[in-house]
């Protein structure tokens, strides 16, 4: 039995999250002893495994350290507007006193997974041998170049050990690495981990639905870009149902969007469901819109219960839909484009062979982070 940590943001309805989660489950399920710690409130998930979960104190430690708690203060208003990304210089020294405090209470972990470019920033100072950090979307020092960019990207990396859930995430990483001279503890590609027949359980639920549909899942933020798909949706003339399973900053507007383009019986915003595998084991077919995505998990959940998939070309689309599915593939942020894969899938969708995501196994991946977080 191993003792396994994970650290995130929040549990709050995000991909990070629920793959937190799931990983953290499987682990449970081989008889390891896991934590979850997150760093603020926040939870959509039900969590439904034994396991311990805290959330970091913020809140008691400002009570103890008054001066602490302004220059927090001090920092959120004034200084990240001044100097983006700048949490990893200003507010690491806070998380990492309140992470130490946090280990000092528990047992000594054999491995600790620190997931998502938040929590890395906030944590980056943690030198500890068995820790990870994990990074599932591109990070903004990649593509950013100047002194103070520089800086800030050196400070990050210098001698972690890092897996991206893509090689999408990792080439530009390990370009600026190379240019900037950093040296990591390692620096490796991990996909997200999909288990088939767990999904496939899960989706044996009834939905709450009668008729054909499209879907759609996400957090509904700019960067899914669920105003384009509605778009698309519209010029496609399709007059199957097109339902939209997340919640999100953007529900306002997008259901302005829908009002205004007369959708309203056509276009359902769901809300957030946190088995979205039921829907997409029923849908016709399957659409993601988004402008970036870091590896995309949700398109294998969709191609494990046997949708036919429709994406843009977001990220590391091409290193899970390969041969026949690339055809799923169009441009991003092309309206035109979406719409005629739209009306081309209602008529001749491309289901997945089996084959498409056995290599994304749990017993796989586990093994390698595992392995990572040991070395």
């Amino acid at each position: 039995m191993k003792r396994i940590l994970f650290v995130t943001h929040n549990l709050k309805g995000g991909g990070i999250q629920k793959i937190t989660l799931d990983t953290a489950r499987y682990y449970v399920n081989q008889g390891n002893d896991v934590s979850i710690l997150a760093l603020e409130k926040g939870i959509d998930f039900q969590i439904d495994f034994p396991c311990h979960y805290s959330v970091l104190p913020l809140h008691k430690f400002f009570i103890s350290h008054p001066f602490s708690a302004l220059y927090f203060a001090f920092y959120k208003i004034f200084l990240r507007n001044i100097f983006p990304q700048s949490e990893l210089l200003w507010g690491a020294h806070l998380y990492k006193k309140l992470f130490n405090s946090y280990l000092k209470e528990q047992l000594p972990f054999d491995a600790i997974f620190i997931n998502g470019a938040r929590s890395m920033n906030r944590l980056h100072t943690i030198n500890q041998k068995n820790v990870v950090y994990s990074l599932h979307l591109p990070h903004v020092l990649t593509h950013k170049d100047n002194f103070y960019y520089d800086y800030l990207f050196k400070t990050l990396f210098r001698n972690k050990k890092v897996f991206t859930v893509s090689d999408f995430i990792r080439t530009p990483i390990n370009i600026k690495a190379q240019r900037l001279g950093v040296k990591f503890n390692d620096l490796v590609t991990i996909y997200n981990p999909c288990d088939k027949n767990i999904l496939l359980n899960k989706a044996d639920e009834e939905i709450n639905f009668n008729g054909n549909f499209i879907l759609a899942v996400g957090r509904l933020s700019r960067q899914k870009r669920f105003d384009i798909l509605i778009d698309a949706y519209k010029k496609s003339g399709l007059k199957t149902k097109l339902i939209i399973l997340g919640e999100g900053n953007q529900r306002e507007s997008l259901e302005h969007q829908i009002q205004k383009l007369n959708l309203t019986e056509d276009v359902i915003l769901k809300g957030f469901d946190s088995n979205p595998f039921k829907w997409m084991k029923r849908c016709d077919y399957f659409v993601l819109s988004s402008d970036v995505e870091g590896f995309v998990l949700v398109i294998n959940e969709a191609l494990a219960c046997g949708a036919p998939v429709i994406t843009t070309d977001c990220g590391p689309v091409t290193e899970i839909l390969t041969g026949e599915l690339k055809k799923g593939i169009v441009p991003k942020q092309d309206i035109e484009q979406l719409a005629n894969k739209m009306k081309e899938f209602a008529i001749s969708p491309i289901y997945p062979s089996d084959s498409a995501i056995d290599k994304l196994s749990f017993k796989v991946i586990t093994k390698e982070q595992l392995k990572l977080a040991e070395k």
